[in-house]
């Protein structure tokens, strides 16, 4: 039997619970530090405060593969810069290795492009920057995120990506050469 893999959009509020499910199921075991002390029985994906926009394909209720945007405010060098991001991106197992993944980014590059953000940045592990990098991302070699509110922050163990969707994005990167990233908390 052959069900057709359609690509969907939504916001966070019209995300299908059924979908939903899956996301949190896979996020809970690729990500499992997210699921932890007071976030242990969490049902949400990405905080609400970060206003998540979800791309999948999924086969009738089945998820397939999924990507997520969202968007908050970083500082570097003590100004402040509205980001985009593509985060949460994943492909079960059984259709990994046929690009769905891959065409997900890029519907998610055309929506930053679009949007209102200052940058576009992602954070990954070393092992994605090419990957990502295929997509139109450019690695920020040497950069820092901070992590964490003041007084309890930690260094990302992650790579930053960025790109240009604005005006001030030539700034950020600038300012990146110098100073750290700052973000209230890993996404």
């Amino acid at each position: 039997m052959q069900t057709d893999i359609e690509l969907r959009e939504c916001a966070d509020e019209h995300l299908p619970e059924v979908l939903k499910a899956q996301v949190l199921s896979f996020l809970r075991i690729i990500w499992p530090e997210g699921f932890t002390g007071p976030n242990r029985f969490r049902d949400w994906t990405s905080h609400p405060d970060l206003r998540p926009h979800h791309l999948l394909y999924a086969a009738g209720s089945q998820l397939v593969s999924h990507l997520e945007i969202i968007t908050t405010t970083v500082s570097v060098g003590g100004e402040h810069y509205v980001v985009q991001s593509p985060t949460a991106v994943m492909t079960f197992p059984a259709f990994r290795g046929e690009g769905w993944a891959g065409r997900l980014v890029a519907a998610a590059v055309a929506r930053i492009d679009a949007g209102q953000a200052d940058v576009g940045v992602l954070t990954c592990g070393p092992h994605l920057v090419e990957f990502y990098s295929r997509a139109g991302w450019e690695l920020a070699p040497g950069a820092t995120i901070l992590a964490g509110a003041d007084g309890s922050t930690w260094i990302s163990d992650d790579l930053l990506l960025t790109r240009s969707v604005g005006p001030r994005s030539a700034a950020f990167r600038a300012s990146l050469r110098k100073h750290p990233m700052r973000v209230a908390d890993e996404w």
